[in-house]
């Protein structure tokens, strides 16, 4: 079983609350309790219940860097390999989501990097 990269762990309030708006700001509030619930008490282990409340901004946050918000960027990316390793994401295909990415990916700092490269590797050995 894959474990959570602790780098999630780290996320700041204001990362977090970037993340919860990123739906243009729709149901922001809700998706912020749902995030915090999901990082800080679950461990990043979504119930079927968080499929819209984070997951949806998990996966738009995972979906596109922005100048200025390479964290938010790889916690996001970070919180959807760790779904697809635990089954919760059955959706999403590792090899072509790696292949949109990379350039994205080796645009981040070294540390962000080097997590989601290693998530990736363990989101693949995922029984």
């Amino acid at each position: 079983m894959m474990k959570l990269s602790p780098l999630v762990a780290t996320a700041t309030s204001a990362e977090l609350a970037y993340i919860a708006a990123l739906d243009h700001g729709e149901d922001s509030e809700q998706h912020l309790r749902a995030l915090r619930e999901l990082i800080f008490v679950q461990h990043g282990a979504l119930r079927p219940d968080q499929q819209w409340h984070p997951y949806e901004v998990i996966e738009l946050g995972a979906n596109a860097l922005r100048p200025d918000h390479g964290r938010e960027f790889a916690i996001c990316t970070l919180l959807v390999l760790q779904a697809v390793a635990t089954g919760h994401d059955t959706a999403t295909d590792l090899d072509f989501k790696y292949e949109t990415h990379a350039a994205d990916y080796a645009a981040l700092p070294a540390v962000l990097r080097e997590e989601i490269l290693h998530a990736y590797a363990d989101a693949q050995r995922r029984p």
